[in-house]
């Protein structure tokens, strides 16, 4: 029986697509890297996380340090964060349901609660942070153990492929959004459990996972 509902936050909740390409830019002129056109950026949604960084010049072991200064910079415009539209009332119906509903995201506790108290959606009864872009289901677990669920009775929402490899790695069932900062090719590629196009289909396939 399906009792918990755990989302990922920038690109599945929260549309923040505006917000990276500011901090791009800011940490583009900080480190003195060659930028990227638009275009370039929009078509590396199609590229697993990894390539992308291979083609932006990006090392791995800069990834901290970037991290870091991503995370500072984001805070500033998070205030310009809004739901994805029908996001609120998904919530809520998944609230009034009686559902768990959690948050796993690379982005900080400070962001996300800020975000939920300017949008009315302090409805989440657990929020976990990593700052690992490549361990994610290390936290998906932590998280399903704090609130003593196994993985058969959660299902996580998410927009990229690292969520849908995260979650097969548990294993834990994957709804994957098609919103979000992937392409809707690279999350096909994944082979999640359920591929959705708007809020409203979450909830149908919620429903379905309680029969």
């Amino acid at each position: 029986m399906l009792k918990a509902v755990i989302f990922d936050f920038d690109g599945t909740l929260a549309d923040t697509g505006h917000i990276l390409y500011k901090v791009y830019d800011r940490i583009i002129e900080k480190h003195n890297m060659n930028p990227m056109p638009r275009s370039e950026l929009e078509q590396m949604r199609s590229l697993p996380i990894r390539e992308r960084f291979r083609q932006a010049g990006v090392p791995l072991f800069k990834l901290p340090r970037l991290a870091a200064d991503t995370i500072k910079i984001y805070s500033e415009f998070i205030g310009t964060a809004e739901p994805f539209p029908g996001i609120e009332e998904l919530i809520q119906s998944l609230k009034a349901q009686g559902y768990v509903l959690s948050i796993v995201s690379s982005n900080t506790s400070r962001n996300i609660q800020s975000f939920l108290e300017d949008h009315d959606l302090k409805l989440f009864d657990h929020i976990l942070c990593t700052s690992s872009l490549f361990g994610k289901h290390r936290t998906i677990n932590q998280a399903l153990n704090e609130l003593g669920i196994d993985n058969n009775e959660a299902v996580y929402v998410g927009d990229e492929l690292r969520d849908i490899i995260s979650s097969k790695k548990i294993p834990i069932r994957i709804i994957a959004v098609s919103w979000g900062y992937d392409h809707l090719s690279l999350l096909q590629e994944g082979k999640p459990d359920y591929i959705v196009h708007s809020p409203d289909e979450i909830q149908k396939v919620i429903n379905l996972m309680t029969f």
